[in-house]
């Protein structure tokens, strides 16, 4: 009987304890043990570029994204994400508006947290699509638009504002291979947009 008692009052002892490393252990992965979400708006540019093209065209936009997926393990996660990119200039009459470019990216997402710390590495591949200005070698601005394959890289870290929340800060590459779009009985070869994001978001882990 005695026995019994003390076993129980080491057991009662060693709860707070193990509930306690239980805690510790859920703050050290940041907690990425279930379902995440993530939404955040930046600052984009993009490249366009083609085959043949005798210049690259640039332009500058806002940039935006929303993410949502799951847990694979304490330092990889699985997403799908969806990411905009325009460079339109709204005005009150119809010539003061002009579009350049836009990107509209689906992609399936993976993170990857080295070590403990809250950075991160991230890539993803999806479908993406677009409306892009090229220049060909025939001399003349043209507007291109099409749908290719998307792929995404960058790295960001978590800044936590609560156990269960953080801002995310985030840099991102977006590739659009989009490839030979057809313009009045000519071929534009190759057509590829790269569009750079700086971001900040807000996360759910």
């Amino acid at each position: 009987m005695r026995a019994t008692i003390a076993l129980l009052l080491a057991c009662l002892a060693a709860t707070p304890a193990w509930g306690q490393d239980q805690q510790e252990g859920v703050v050290k992965r940041g907690h990425r043990t279930r379902m995440w979400g993530e939404l955040g708006s930046g600052l984009g540019a993009v490249r366009v570029g083609c085959g043949g093209c005798n210049d690259v065209q640039f332009s500058g936009g806002p940039s935006g994204w929303i993410a949502v997926g799951g847990t694979l393990s304490d330092h990889i996660l699985l997403g799908v994400e969806a990411f905009g990119f325009s460079d339109e200039t709204f005005g009150f009459t119809e010539g003061d508006t002009s579009l350049v470019a836009s990107n509209a990216t689906l992609a399936m997402t993976v993170y990857w947290y080295p070590g403990s710390s809250a950075f991160f590495l991230k890539g993803g591949a999806g479908l993406a699509a677009g409306t892009f200005a090229v220049m060909p070698d025939t001399g003349a601005l043209i507007e291109t638009d099409g749908v290719g394959v998307g792929l995404t890289f960058g790295f960001g870290y978590d800044i936590p504002i609560s156990r269960k929340f953080a801002f995310t800060l985030i840099a991102n590459l977006y590739l659009t291979a989009i490839g030979d779009i057809k313009i009045q009985n000519n071929f534009v070869d190759d057509v590829i947009a790269e569009v750079y994001q700086v971001a900040l978001g807000f996360t759910f882990r």
